[in-house]
């Protein structure tokens, strides 16, 4: 018999219900601030969670803010929760790996009070923000580690990880995958490949569709994962041509469009994909109305049963409880968009909870 695992314990994959795939809800972005910091440093009072900033902070700083880090914070994410619950929202997957991830009975809290599930995971970032005792270990001591949280419960706690995450964004000189990053992938994969687990693989700029498309391969032809059980997170910021919006304005000559080429040549291989930006508001990356048109593409291309939708919440600027959408947006915004152009309940039904129970199901 089947199960998923939330932070409070196994369901069975039908109890999931209508699932935002990729968020972080109790997230330390203390140590990722620290690989990305700004020369010259930030000014404190732009960063500070007051209205005036909110564009900004919306637009990616407030991954530098401290009052907009949601760690510790379990009244604000129950407040979140709770907003989604309302407009039907029954579970949240938290694509937190170690590092990143906060403390998961803060979680376990809040998703009790909210009444509203959440998934956790397992794994490693990417190599310019893993912890450093996390860089020299091995593949197999990786594995080792991963299986103990699966097994046992994570620092400590009962509470066990769902799925596990890594992810592929660091490039070497030569513009190879940094070798820590595919160590991390190989550790997860096979993890993900013993257990039955779904492997969930950031993606990001600088790499190239070839990088993408040789993790996929890594994982399943190396590390013997099963297609279905692959997620390839992201690949909405993979959408729009050209992809530097300095490349777009530079000439009146240059036409902004969607392309769906690289999607596309990922879904062929059997595996995942996300639409998990929605609502970011980060301008090197496609708006809501590129990912609507992507994703409609696809849809009508036959792939609903392996997309997945998100948000990458990492920070209090983009949540309700701050006048913005939180997990609510896409079921606002995307899903009637999707019904005006004529998809059905049941194309609907996939990527919000079919497709999500399929993929964390083990």
């Amino acid at each position: 018999m089947k199960r998923i695992t939330t932070v409070r314990g196994d369901i069975f994959p039908e109890e999931l219900g209508f699932t935002t795939m990729h968020e972080h809800t109790i997230c330390d972005l203390a140590f990722l601030r620290n690989q990305l910091g700004f020369i010259p440093p930030i000014p404190s009072e732009k960063l500070t969670l007051t209205p005036e900033n909110m564009a900004s902070l919306r637009s990616g700083l407030g991954l530098f803010s401290d009052e907009c880090s949601t760690l510790g914070d379990v009244d604000y994410l129950t407040k979140e929760l709770t907003a989604f619950k309302k407009i039907g929202g029954n579970a949240v997957v938290d694509a937190s790996p170690i590092g990143l991830r906060g403390d998961v009975t803060d979680m376990k809290e809040a998703s009790e009070m909210a009444d509203v599930h959440i998934v956790c995971a397992t794994g490693l970032y990417h190599a310019a923000a893993q912890p450093e005792e996390f860089m020299s270990r091995s593949e197999k001591e990786l594995i080792a580690h991963f299986e103990k949280e699966i097994k046992e419960g994570i620092d400590g706690t009962t509470i066990k990880p769902g799925f596990l995450k890594c992810a592929l964004n660091v490039l070497n000189p030569d513009c190879t995958i940094h070798e820590i990053e595919l160590k991390t992938l190989r550790a997860c994969a096979k993890v993900a490949a013993y257990t039955g687990m779904s492997l969930h693989v950031h993606t990001a700029a600088p790499l190239t569709g070839e990088h993408i498309l040789q993790g996929v391969d890594i994982a399943i032809y190396e590390c013997g994962m099963k297609p279905e059980k692959v997620h390839i997170m992201h690949l909405d910021s993979f959408l729009r041509t050209p992809s530097k919006i300095s490349d777009y304005y530079s000439t009146i000559e240059a036409v902004r469009c969607v392309n769906t080429d690289l999607q596309t040549k990922v879904l062929e291989k059997g595996v995942n994909i996300g639409f998990d930006s929605w609502g970011m508001l980060v301008n090197t990356l496609p708006d809501d109305y590129d990912r609507v048109k992507g994703l409609a593409d696809l849809l009508k291309k036959g792939y609903a049963s392996q997309i997945a939708l998100g948000h990458d919440i990492y920070d209090k600027s983009r949540g309700v409880t701050y006048g913005y959408t939180g997990f609510t947006g896409f079921a606002g915004f995307v899903l009637p968009i999707l019904k005006e152009l004529g998809f059905g309940d049941d194309i609907i039904n996939k990527l919000t909870v079919e497709n999500p129970a399929r993929i964390l199901a083990y």
